[in-house]
């Protein structure tokens, strides 16, 4: 399935995208996410390959028209059929491509995808408190801070709080109601 926006289409990821993929090694763009361990082409190559083997994640490429090359991907993790719900995910890993509304489009959309096409019920996230940018974009998708997990992140010799945000599906198409 590719999805496509205004300025960026969501697609699934290929490996001739591997080479973009591996942007994720940037110290800054690692900093906003989950993993801190270093990921080399062959790990890289196997997690491409191992993609779709299960319908509990769903991962797309972010692909803006202009360049027509993969910047980052987003996604919905550990997929619970039964409740209906996912914990979302997103990485622009081209610094390029940052502050250009790409990740906010690429959120838009997924939750289009989430809410229209999957019927999931409720779509939640892990931030760490200073990703403002990431939470700012969040909060303008519609996402509601729940709480927090005290001093769940390290890095760099200091914890942070890492904010839990979610948004119901409710509340998704009330705001969709609303344009």
């Amino acid at each position: 399935m590719i999805i496509k926006g205004e300025k960026i289409e969501l697609r699934p990821v290929e490996l001739s995208d591997l080479e973009q993929l591996l942007n994720i090694n940037d110290e800054e763009v690692r900093a906003n996410l989950l993993s801190s361990f270093p990921i080399n082409r062959l790990r890289e190559e196997e997690w491409v390959k191992n993609l779709y083997a299960n319908q509990r994640d769903i991962v797309m490429g972010i692909v803006p028209f202009e360049g027509k090359k993969l910047v980052g991907t987003t996604g919905l993790h550990g997929i619970d059929w039964v409740n209906r719900n996912a914990e979302f995910g997103i990485a622009i890993t081209d610094k390029n491509y940052w502050n250009r509304g790409f990740g906010t489009e690429a959120t838009i959309l997924m939750l289009k995808y989430a809410f229209e096409y999957l019927n999931l019920h409720r779509v939640s996230l892990r931030v760490y408190e200073y990703n403002n940018r990431a939470i700012h974009v969040y909060e303008k998708c519609g996402f509601i801070r729940e709480g927090k997990l005290r001093q769940a992140r390290y890095m760099k010799g200091k914890y942070y709080d890492v904010l839990v945000m979610s948004i119901l599906s409710g509340e998704y198409f009330q705001r969709q109601s609303m344009h």
